[in-house]
């Protein structure tokens, strides 16, 4: 055995252990909210039932059996993102809550005869939720938001 073995120091052997493990039970209790910087509330299903309009036109209700009317929401013309401009009008709408954690924005889930629309960002706080969608690609000119009224 010589002097640089690890058996002559085994503080050395569980220190390297103990590095590994504490930063798995760190990241899972970030994870899980026990650890860390708390996120913000986001508002929830209840807190966005309502009317929202993004003042180009574009109303969404979303009611709290699920249902939705969409009027005036602008989406892509194309699948490919080429061409803003076609307008969604349907009163038959169905929409849901998609929850994510950690840090990260919920998001509404729209279907309607007009198709299904990307998952539209959920923004704000619970008395003031705002969403956020794209009329074609994610560009700065196509964002919308909706802010309830």
């Amino acid at each position: 055995m010589g002097t640089g073995s690890w058996r002559s120091r085994p503080w050395l052997l569980w220190a390297l252990l103990a590095v590994p493990a504490a930063a798995t039970i760190a990241g899972a209790g970030t994870y899980a909210g026990a650890l860390g910087p708390q996120d913000p509330p986001k508002p929830g299903r209840a807190d966005l039932v309502g009317r929202y309009e993004d003042g180009e036109g574009g109303v969404v209700t979303l009611r709290a059996d699920g249902t939705a009317e969409v009027r005036g929401i602008e989406y892509d013309l194309y699948d490919d993102g080429s061409g803003v401009g076609k307008r969604c009008e349907d009163d038959a709408a169905t929409w849901f809550l998609e929850e994510t954690r950690p840090r990260r924005h919920n998001a509404v889930n729209v279907f309607n005869d007009c198709g299904f629309f990307q998952p539209w960002d959920v923004d704000g706080s619970p008395s003031d939720p705002r969403i956020v969608y794209y009329a074609g690609d994610p560009a700065p000119d196509t964002r919308r938001v909706l802010t309830r009224r």
